[in-house]
């Protein structure tokens, strides 16, 4: 066994052993979060030159206060839908968004959007209640002026937040 540089000590075998098992399990979380990135930025739809961008996020992830200036209700139970309309260049679309859920009963749930502009952007978010482990598959009916109506069509599993 070599001395640590720094302190002249000499490391027990039992720390080296745990050393590499972290640099490993580091190395592991890394490999899951590049992998998993692109597939998370592929939560979209092309519709000719225009995509339709959409996520479901739990709304325990927000910050109090940006849940309260965007009338977000937090809860364990409570996600919501953020929809972004862009056209080939990248540039927010405005658009008219409706929606509904259907859970594995077929109990359907209209999506109540609200628009949110800022800057240049413009986002459309929907909250919804939902109970753990339910599938929900989601109906997004989108329309830009001048454009043939779009439907954006989804499924994900909820979970409640522990």
């Amino acid at each position: 066994m070599t001395t640590h540089p720094w302190s002249g000590i000499e490391p027990s075998r039992t720390t080296l052993v745990r050393s590499k098992v972290r640099w490993r399990r580091a190395l592991a979380a890394t490999a899951l979060v590049l992998l998993a990135a692109p597939l998370a930025a592929e939560q979209m739809q092309r519709f000719d030159d225009i995509e339709v961008h959409y996520v479901v996020v739990n709304s325990s992830f927000l910050d109090r206060e940006v849940a309260a200036r965007y009338g977000v209700a937090r809860g364990k139970d409570r996600a919501f839908v953020n929809l972004s309309v862009l056209d080939r260049n990248g540039a927010s679309l405005d658009a008219s968004v409706s929606g509904t859920t259907l859970n594995l009963l077929n109990q359907e749930s209209a999506l109540a959007f609200s628009t949110i502009k800022e800057a240049d952007s413009i986002y459309f978010i929907a909250p919804l209640k939902f109970t753990d482990r339910d599938t929900l598959r989601f109906r997004i009916d989108v329309v830009v002026r001048g454009r043939d109506p779009m439907r954006v069509e989804f499924q994900q599993q909820m979970f409640v937040d522990p």
